[in-house]
């Protein structure tokens, strides 16, 4: 059964020169030697409208992180709802020998960027994939007031 959540919410009191980076992570099923995870981050002041160019960084750090990494797509999408987006899937083995597809989807919204990545095997990026894109699709930015 799917229900909507909203994360635990707390207030901090930052002072000049500290920025919130916060990242969200969900655990998701451990299926076919995965441990499914998605995390989620949220960049609060973006300086393009691109998403592409916001994406760009992104996934050069990834990959740059992942010795022996293959990109497979790296592209601009339009998501179900009409909402444009960059996606981009990383094939990667690590030392364990297991195959790992690394599923990025970027999203620029209300001035805010958001940036999702998910770990699949080849099996689960066809089935708890799917999940994690109604999760993405879910996603409903707060204005953070509370109201």
């Amino acid at each position: 059964m799917s229900m909507s959540r909203t994360n635990s919410r707390f207030t901090i009191t930052l002072p000049d020169g500290w920025e919130d980076q916060t990242v969200h992570t969900y655990m998701g099923p451990d299926d076919s030697g995965v441990k499914h995870i998605l995390t989620v981050t949220v960049s609060p002041k973006v300086e393009t409208g691109d998403v592409s160019e916001f994406a760009r960084e992104r996934i050069d750090m990834a990959v740059n992180g992942m010795q022996g990494a293959t990109i497979l797509k790296d592209e601009p999408v339009e998501l179900a709802d009409g909402r444009g987006a960059h996606e981009c899937i990383i094939k990667w083995i690590p030392t364990d020998g297991n195959v790992i597809f690394r599923k990025m989807v970027f999203l620029l919204q209300d001035g805010k960027g958001y940036s999702f990545a998910a770990n699949f095997s080849k099996k689960t990026i066809k089935t708890i994939g799917t999940e994690v894109g109604q999760m993405i699709l879910s996603l409903r930015p707060e204005d953070g007031t509370g109201a």
